[in-house]
């Protein structure tokens, strides 16, 4: 690798890691429309996790956004089973179970 590449390199790499911190803030935020969409919530930890690896001195503006993306994220990944546990509870959760496999037994 040439010294005259380094600049681009790290131009490049910069640019992932707004990249990545955009789609973490995104993805949390998209998280919360769909109560149910615990995937996009998983994607926005793994997304800000990968813009806060290595932390160029540039990055400080958009670090903000990786860590609320990766907050936004483990607060639906926490909150959704606890209103599930909290609102429905254990037998109301059993109940939704059997009638879903009566359904899929009626077929």
């Amino acid at each position: 690798m040439k010294n005259d590449d380094l600049p681009a390199r790290e131009a490049a790499v910069l640019g992932q890691k707004y990249a990545y911190a955009t789609a973490s803030l995104i993805l949390g935020l998209l998280s919360f429309v769909n109560l149910a969409g615990m995937e996009k919530a998983a994607v926005a930890i793994v997304f800000g996790a990968l813009a806060l690896g290595s932390q160029p001195p540039a990055l400080m503006e958009r670090r903000a956004w990786a860590k609320t993306g990766i907050a936004l994220g483990s607060g639906l990944i926490v909150l959704v089973p606890a209103l599930i546990y909290f609102v429905i509870g254990v037998d109301g959760l059993r109940q939704v179970v059997e009638a879903l496999s009566r359904l899929g037994a009626a077929k």
